[in-house]
């Protein structure tokens, strides 16, 4: 047993540590920590020799007290003689230099670019808080930390980690704290992108006939003038080419940018743009490319042999360095030559464009983050092929025709905590193409695009620009919550069997199927057609809200009734 008389000496010990730390004198109101940078890359000097950061001053609102303002200004020399590469300023909750674990939550994000001339502050739309850059870790590689070893001199940690390199601390001192003059504040719309993946448009500005034989169009690059155009209209995202750059990327916009192209891109400045979003806009139709492999497409015989190879083939490319991979923009800047030290940089937010809708749960289930339909959609050749499976006769609407498609979109992403939207193409009825991006704006898509290009695939740019517009004027009359939060409960959810997808194509690539559709396997998927549609259609009867799924055993929730489909 401890006697008193002891266990009184141990608290007094603990208390005289407590009282003189090693880590002695107070930090200066702002203080700047000097530090030199040492490269995590063998024999391969960083691209930046010295980094600044300062410690600014705190500020207080109701709802966020004693947050602390923060700087960093990254130099190629190792002296203050130079201008920055970049100037990055943040308020967050706390010094991202203090030893505590988790991320700092930030409020503010300010990006200053000497070499341009650029301030600015990056803010979401919708929470009114900062936008960051969307690499996945972010916090870890692109916000500076200390590391887990180090010791504090003056308040700040010795060594720090920060873009894969280590930093060494070399001085500190006061510092000032000037307001930055003019900073432009990009308020963006991460929630509703709406754009074409192409940099062109259409010289003729009008539809070619495509009988008796396609034509295809006069495709002319966008001007300044052209972006300006497409922005006012509600534009928001833009794929382009260095020249096409400046127009852009300090309007309120995304953009997509090969970091190789000429001029390359500015490492590490521009990777701190939020609002630059990497290389890759989308992945390429995974389905599609599937039916149409000559190595599988004799042998692929059951339909779970299709379920299970598509989600195989989504992780596979989603998880490549190739042209449609996560890591792509990783590879690219190492081609280049830049050190990214132990940092990875995934571009892990963009979806799969397909043709295929049906199969979007299985594309989900290997790891993709969105899905966007090619939407090419016709009323008679909708009402045909149901009628073909369902030997129903119905003269469906407009309305009912694309719940229908969306509901296996939207189904498969709340599912999976994805998203989902839709492009128009060229064979899209004009009739009623408004019509499917606003209503698929109100069933909570994230994405609203158009196709350019290709002959009869592309969309004259002022049907475009006429299109963007009717989105822009519906968000405004008919605001949603947020694509982010809980998502709201609707009516039902039609599941199937796992293994199986409802579609209305010839399923010729599935060889348990006869082509006559006569055989077992022919006429049990018929009946799971027909099963759905009559569910379908007492929804339509109902007015109900509704989403189609697969019954893959994961949780179901934000429905009030579920109907359980079987194969009979």
């Amino acid at each position: 047993m401890i006697s008193r008389a002891f266990a009184r000496a141990i608290i007094f010990t603990l208390c005289a540590v407590t009282l003189y730390p090693i880590e002695s004198h107070a930090a200066p109101a702002v203080q700047r920590a000097r530090y030199l940078v040492l490269s995590a890359q063998h024999d391969k000097p960083p691209d930046f020799n010295s980094v600044d950061i300062i410690i600014g001053p705190k500020e207080s609102t109701d709802k966020n007290p004693g947050s602390q303002w923060w700087q960093i200004e990254a130099r190629r020399g190792v002296e203050q003689t130079e201008a920055p590469l970049f100037e990055l300023r943040a308020l967050t909750d706390r010094s991202p230099l203090e030893r505590q674990s988790g991320d700092v939550k930030f409020q503010r994000y300010q990006l200053h670019l000497p070499e341009t001339g650029e301030a600015l502050e990056y803010r979401d739309e919708h929470t009114q808080r900062a936008l960051l850059p969307g690499w996945a870790d972010f916090q870890r590689d692109f916000v500076p930390h200390p590391s887990a070893a180090t010791h504090y001199q003056d308040g700040v940690p010795q060594t720090v980690e920060f873009l894969g390199q280590v930093l060494t601390l070399v001085s500190t001192g006061p510092a000032e704290w000037p307001a930055w003059k003019d900073v432009k504040l990009l308020s963006l719309d991460r929630e509703c992108l709406v754009g074409t993946s192409r940099n062109f448009k259409d010289a003729e500005g009008h539809r070619l006939p495509q009988e008796p034989g396609k034509q295809d169009y006069t495709y002319v690059e966008f001007k300044e003038d052209d972006y300006r155009t497409m922005i006012d209209a509600g534009m928001n995202l833009f794929t382009l080419k260095p020249h096409q750059e400046a127009w852009v990327r300090d309007e309120p916009v995304f953009y997509i940018r090969h970091p190789m192209a000429k001029p390359v891109i500015h490492f590490p400045a521009d990777l701190f743009r939020a609002n630059y979003l990497g290389p890759v806009m989308f992945m390429d139709e995974p389905s599609i490319l599937m039916v149409g492999d000559t190595n599988i497409h004799n042998t692929l015989r059951y339909f779970s042999d299709a379920a299970a190879l598509i989600a195989k083939r989504t992780r596979t490319t989603y998880d490549s360095d190739g042209n449609y991979g996560s890591w792509a923009f990783d590879k690219q800047l190492r081609q280049l030559g830049f050190n990214l030290g132990d940092m990875k940089i995934q571009q892990w937010d963009y979806p799969s464009w397909e043709t295929y809708d049906d199969i979007a749960h299985y594309q989900f289930a290997g790891g993709a983050i969105g899905f966007v339909h090619e939407g090419r959609y016709q009323l008679p050749d909708f009402d045909e092929k149901v009628a073909a499976y369902t030997g129903i006769d119905r003269k469906h609407t407009p309305d009912e025709l694309l719940r229908f498609h969306y509901a296996i979109m939207r189904g498969a992403a709340r599912r999976f905590g994805g998203n989902w939207g839709t492009a128009i193409y060229g064979q899209a009825d004009p009739a009623f193409s408004d019509r499917a991006l606003t209503l698929a704006y109100d069933m909570g898509a994230r994405y609203l695009w158009f196709w350019t290009s290709d002959h009869d695939h592309h969309v004259p740019w002022p049907e475009q620009l006429e299109l963007a517009r009717k989105v822009r004027d519906h968000k405004r009359e008919h605001p949603r919550p947020s694509i982010y939060g809980k998502p709201p409960k609707l009516d039902t959810l039609i599941l199937i069997p796992n293994g199986y997808f409802i579609s209305l194509r010839n399923l010729w690539w599935v060889r348990e199927m006869d082509k006559e559709r006569q055989n077992e396997s022919s006429q049990k998927y018929r009946r799971l057609v027909q099963n759905v549609f009559r569910e379908v259609y007492r929804c339509f009867d109902r007015h109900e809200d509704f989403d189609i799924d697969v019954n893959d055993g994961r949780p179901i929730s934000g429905y009030r009734h579920v109907i359980h489909l079987k194969l009979e």
